[in-house]
Parts: structure tokens; C-alpha cells; sequence
């Protein structure tokens, strides 16, 4: 955690964008280790998350709109850091997000793509981590919400690296837990179980999903609950060259 924090605190950027903000958690994070900035912008799709992101930021240097990410309601080369986290599983296009990402980005300006992935060397309670967010995706699919497995370490690297991006750096790291069992670190993924159970009612044949919920409850109980590893990568959008016609 020490070197993303350390690369957080390196980036001089006045304004910020955060696309898929949610309820904002990584602005928090923004705010905490960016050193220089003025501003910082969060949009997002859901008019859910912009409400209660508004309400989470009420000071004057974070503004938060609900916005399509395919195409953004802002002009070309607006932003010094554009940032992207926990949400690529959530997003279909993909291409079209990065483009639009990029084209509001100031050339020189950094982008900022924070992932978890699946593999590699994962707790017990990291692992029930992952586990439970497989099983809401497979839920948000069935009621028609795109929503894909985690990446693995490999797959979101090779999605960096089609942007053509310069000085591109890369800090794996997880958020430590003392205690996966705690109910200060169970309690909201049980309760989530116990409203997604609620949800999966409305659905037919859904006995296979509701038995997979509660094996993950008896998990969450036996192993407890820790973050999985991430990867946070940042590259620079390249410097316009103006070519004479």
C-alpha cells in the first residue's frame, strides 16, 4: 500500500476527473494524497450513486454529476489526472470509455486506472473477496446489469497497455486487515448476502445462486473478508505534435 500512496503522492494535477466515481471512495482516497489539487470532478451512470456521492462531498472543491462515460460533457484536453477505479468489470465498451477518457485528458496529463484482479498470490479472506463479487455479477446478469467476473492481473495490464500511453508505472498492492473476521470487516457483505436474497426472490430457478449465497455467508463466519490484491496503474497521454499541411 506504501508505493501506490507513494505514487498518489507524486502527481501534481490542479483538476481532477474521477469517472465511475460511485459513492466516491476513491475520491476520499484522492483527497487524502494529492498534494496540488483545486478541483476534483466524479461522474457517474447511476442517479443512486450521484446522490449519495453529492451528499458524501458537500465541500467546494469536489463536484459530482451524473453523466454518460461514452460520451462526456466536457471539452477536449479539460483535465490533468483522469481517474478510473474498481470499475472496469462494470463496463461494456470499454474502447469507447478510454476514448473519451483520453480525449478530455490534457496531453501531458496523467490516467489513472485502479483494478482488482483474481490471481496470483490471494488470503483465504481475500479469496472470499473475490468470491463474493463473482457471485453479484452473476446475479447482476441475470436481471439483464453488465457486470463481468474480476479481470485477472494480465488481462487489465493488456487493457492499459492499448491505450499507447508513456511513462506507464504499475504498484501492486492490497489494503492489509488485521482482522478478516471482525464484524467491523463481515458485516456489510453479510448484510449484502441477506438483501441480494431478497432480490434473487423475484427470480425463478434461482436455488442454485441462493445456495452459493449462503455457502459464502458460512465463509464470511469460518474465514472472514479482506480485499483483494490490486493493481494500480498510471501512464501519460502523449504530447500533441502540430505537423505543418
Amino acid at each position: 500500500m506504501k508505493d501506490a500512496i507513494g505514487l498518489l503522492n507524486r502527481i501534481e494535477a490542479a483538476n481532477v476527473l474521477d469517472a465511475a466515481t460511485g459513492r466516491g471512495d476513491f475520491i476520499t482516497i484522492l483527497k487524502q494524497h494529492l498534494k496540488s489539487y483545486i478541483q476534483i470532478i466524479g461522474i457517474d451512470a447511476s442517479e443512486k450513486s450521484v446522490d449519495q456521492a453529492q451528499k458524501r462531498f458537500p465541500e467546494n472543491d469536489v463536484e459530482i454529476y451524473r453523466m454518460d462515460l461514452e460520451a462526456l460533457d466536457f471539452d477536449d484536453d479539460s483535465f490533468d489526472l483522469v481517474t478510473i477505479a474498481n470499475s472496469l468489470h462494470h463496463i461494456e465498451h470499454l474502447d469507447r470509455v478510454f476514448a473519451e477518457l483520453l480525449r478530455v485528458l490534457k496531453p501531458g496529463g496523467r490516467l489513472l486506472v485502479q483494478e482488482m484482479y483474481r490471481d496470483g498470490e490471494q488470503t483465504e479472506p481475500q479469496i472470499t473477496h473475490i468470491m463474493m463479487h463473482h457471485w453479484l455479477a452473476s446475479i447482476d446478469r441475470r436481471f439483464g446489469v453488465y457486470h463481468q467476473e474480476t479481470y485477472t492481473r494480465e488481462q487489465i495490464q493488456a487493457i492499459f497497455a492499448k491505450l499507447g500511453l508513456n511513462q506507464v508505472e504499475q504498484v501492486d498492492f492490497y489494503l492489509p486487515v488485521d482482522n478478516p473476521k471482525a464484524a467491523s470487516n463481515c458485516e456489510n457483505l453479510k448484510r449484502n448476502c441477506v438483501e441480494t436474497f431478497k432480490r434473487l426472490e423475484s427470480l425463478t430457478d434461482a436455488e442454485e445462486l441462493l445456495d452459493e449465497g449462503k455457502r459464502l455467508v458460512e465463509r464470511i463466519n469460518s474465514v472472514g473478508c479482506a480485499g483483494a490484491c490490486s493493481l494500480l496503474l498510471s501512464g501519460i497521454k502523449k504530447e500533441c505534435i502540430n505537423q505543418g499541411v
